[in-house]
């Protein structure tokens, strides 16, 4: 019988993670790394991406914009020259046009959503699937959003929420048709948690008072509270779920 935490590793595992210079993303670097894994590190800020690696051995900083579809297939060209052929990836890069009304979001702000969150995440996984195929096994792990299954109209971000959404639905029928060559495909589903992308707001009285008022479990979620269900999905613990979305939102939904 094997040891039950010899499941959850990742060692000698290649792994392209997206929007890995701050929030959830950084800490999802460090934990994957720390599991053993080589880790790809995704984002447009270069000098973060180096810091990063410094501090994190197994990563491997990759810079790229990730709104720039033509470049994508390139960038997993380079993941695959550094790390050899990708074992997992964990599509995170998210953009949003914060605080504009559904009716105010201009046609810019639509586009660049819709190709961080959605299209970047199509040609990332398009580009790694045939290697996956071929060697008979492979992860992909999509992180969406609980906006993707409740309007929340305190913050809005309407094409967040659609593009949230198609990534949802798009690990579903991925999962369908990929599956049966050993390619499995989950979404991880995180709540309202501290981020870069959150900090001028989680903190302020009255918002903290809502997220207090509307969790089960009475606080915001932090990076570390993912720890756990990210390494269930990336790993082999989990090598018989898929096409499955995994919330982590401390019971928002559950209302």
């Amino acid at each position: 019988m094997t040891i039950p935490a010899d499941a959850f590793s990742l060692v000698d595992r290649s792994i392209l993670l997206t929007g890995a210079t701050a929030g959830l993303g950084r800490r999802f670097a460090e934990v994957l790394g720390a599991a053993g894994a080589r880790v790809g590190v995704v984002g447009r800020r270069g000098d973060l991406l180096e810091e990063l690696a410094h501090d994190n051995p197994g990563c491997v900083p990759l810079p790229a914009d990730l709104s720039d579809t033509a470049s994508l297939g390139g960038l997993v060209e380079r993941a695959v020259a550094e790390l050899g052929p990708i074992d997992v990836l964990v599509n995170n890069a998210a953009y949003i046009a914060g605080g504009v009304r559904a009716e105010d979001e201009t046609p810019e702000q639509v586009l660049e959503t819709l190709a961080v969150n959605l299209i970047a995440p199509i040609a990332l996984s398009q580009a790694v699937y045939p290697s996956m195929k071929e060697r008979g096994r492979g992860v992909i792990l999509n992180v969406t959003s609980i906006v993707a299954r409740a309007g929340i109209a305190r913050f809005p971000q309407a094409t967040y929420a659609a593009s949230k959404g198609g990534l949802e639905a798009i690990t579903r029928e991925w999962a369908a048709q990929w599956s049966p060559h050993g390619v499995r495909v989950n979404a991880l589903v995180p709540g309202f948690f501290e981020s870069e992308m959150t900090s001028g707001v989680i903190h302020h009285p009255k918002i903290q008072g809502w997220i207090l008022a509307n969790t089960l479990i009475p606080r915001h979620g932090r990076p570390d509270d993912f720890d756990g269900a990210l390494l269930y999905l990336c790993s082999d613990a989990s090598s018989y779920v898929t096409g499955q979305t995994l919330v982590v939102d401390g019971g928002w939904t559950a209302r």
